[in-house]
């Protein structure tokens, strides 16, 4: 017993000796180095103001293609605030210039919380119905605004001003930004010298003093005239943006269109995911080249020139076809131009071509002139309803010619009565596009050297006159052109777009 107790004790003695050599060890061992901590990740990268707008778009735009051929102009708008911006923007109609801006507004209104923003527009219909589309994106975006639709009062305490350009922004200045948003309704009010006077003058007195020292301005619009407000304001030195439909100008090294802001060669699309190359031709063709440097390609171009272009001949009548007259009746010789005369015009429809060619085509059959009051003119047109007794006839008078149009009506002619679309350019517009796309034609008098309706008067007796005022037409309202109104009335009763419309009407109108 007293062994184990001893040896018991020995081991706890080299125990503790074996602990102290250990700790004085550690004592005199050098210190050792550890290893520093890993340094700490690096913040996530925050998205650009450029991407987020693009994340906002589609989140509120789900429905649409990315505008992102319209980066240029958001990166523009993107510096308004504080920026001070000076900048006249034009694009093609369809190509999502009013929804991107949209979208832009909204997305600025919560970007910068407390500011005041205007849209303003060629009236206030127009603005009302923006508005509407503006409060949908806010909702889209879980944003809750009152305030009726002229003024809506944003999170925050910002607002933004729907108005038009004769109500202007007086006493609602603003911080943010204003985009005025096509301040001519069409071409026929750029084309105003009057309205030009005053859209420029209320610009000047009603919108542009309201806008505070830093914030932007911005003008969108279809270049109808080269003075209208974009023209004006381009003129003082204001920033131009302009996407064409179509690429093209002149060209750098590469073959890129210089002054293209997306750097496209020519004959590119702007938005060829929706419109592509083919489809801006079909457009093309369907309207005045007047017509498609202003809508489609930014570039307004004075008028003055000829209309129409270099006659096209037919040598055979279709067997298929549908006959109307295009009526435009001198009304009294104490109020219209001394030569102004009254003319009737036969022209037939053909869904094909002579060749087979798909259409429709349009074809000239006579043309009656006559310097005569409409009364004196009533006889001739009797005759060509006896002619064709199941053709209408369409004059498109104005208020002082109804007088004359009742007399006749009163006859039991088939005459259908509309107000002119606008003036004399405006109204020869579609069948001036159909003439120069080669689809209304004329007889060749070689193959029809009587005439081809059939009355047996020479053919070269009316077409030729009717050539001269039809190709030497400005639409000035200064020259003859009676020949064309009666062309474009009876284009007007056999074209699908209007044709189907005066139908009905025409109907009604001939059992009154």
């Amino acid at each position: 017993m007293g062994s184990s107790l001893a040896i018991l004790g020995k081991i706890r003695r080299l125990q503790r000796m074996q602990e102290w050599a250990l700790e004085r060890q550690a004592e005199l061992a050098p210190p050792q180095e550890t290893e520093p901590p890993p340094p700490p990740p690096p913040p996530a990268e925050q998205p650009s103001i450029e991407e987020r707008f693009w994340a906002f778009f589609a989140r509120v735009n789900p429905h649409l293609l990315s505008p992102r051929h319209f980066r240029v102009y958001v990166r523009r708008c993107l510096q308004a605030v504080g920026g001070g911006l000076r900048l006249v923007f034009s694009a093609p109609p369809q190509h999502g210039k009013t929804e991107v801006t949209l979208a832009l507004i909204a997305f600025l209104t919560l970007e910068f919380p407390g500011r005041r923003w205007a849209y303003v527009t060629y009236n206030q219909r127009r603005a009302n119905s923006v508005a509407r589309k503006f409060k949908r994106l806010l909702v889209a975006a879980g944003v809750v605004t009152s305030g009726p639709l002229g003024q809506i009062l944003l999170p925050g305490g910002g607002q933004i001003l729907f108005t038009s350009v004769d109500g202007g922004i007086t006493g609602e200045p603003v911080d943010g930004a204003a985009w005025i948003d096509d301040p001519f309704k069409n071409r026929a009010e750029a084309d105003s010298d009057v309205r030009r006077a005053t859209v420029e003058a209320a610009y000047r007195e009603a919108i542009e003093t309201r806008v505070h020292a830093g914030a932007s301005l911005f003008v969108l619009a279809t270049r109808w005239h080269p003075r209208d407000l974009s023209g004006v304001l381009i003129d003082e030195g204001w920033e131009a943006i302009n996407l064409q439909a179509i690429a093209e100008g002149a060209v750098n090294d590469d073959g890129v269109v210089i002054d293209d802001p997306n750097g496209r060669k020519v004959g590119e699309a702007l938005f060829p995911e929706k419109w592509p190359v083919e489809e801006l031709e079909k457009k093309r063709a369907k309207v005045l080249e007047f017509t498609w440097a202003a809508l489609y390609q930014g570039r307004p171009r004075p008028r003055g020139g000829t209309v129409f272009h270099a006659a096209t001949y037919y040598t055979k009548l279709p067997t298929k076809f549908r006959p109307a007259y295009g009526v435009d009746l001198a009304y009294t010789a104490r109020t219209r131009k001394a030569r102004d005369s009254s003319v009737c015009l036969e022209l037939w429809r053909a869904e094909t071509g002579t060749d087979g060619q798909p259409g429709p085509f349009f074809y000239v059959l006579h043309v009656d002139s006559a310097q005569v009051e409409a009364p004196d003119f009533a006889l001739t047109l009797k005759a060509r309803n006896v002619r064709r007794p199941g053709a209408r006839m369409l004059w498109r008078a104005s208020g002082t010619e109804r007088g004359a149009a009742q007399f006749l009506q009163r006859m039991r002619l088939p005459l259908i009565v509309r107000q002119p679309p606008g003036d004399k350019y405006v109204a020869a517009t579609e069948v001036a596009a159909a003439w120069n796309a080669g689809r209304v034609l004329v007889p060749d008098p070689q193959a029809f050297p009587q005439c081809p309706c059939g009355c047996g008067v020479a053919t070269e007796s009316w077409l030729y006159p009717f050539l001269d005022v039809v190709l030497e037409f400005t639409g000035s309202g200064s020259e003859r052109d009676d020949e064309v109104d009666a062309l474009g009335n009876a284009h007007a009763l056999l074209d699908t777009k209007s044709g189907d419309d005066l139908s009905a009407e025409g109907a009604r109108s001939d059992r009154r």
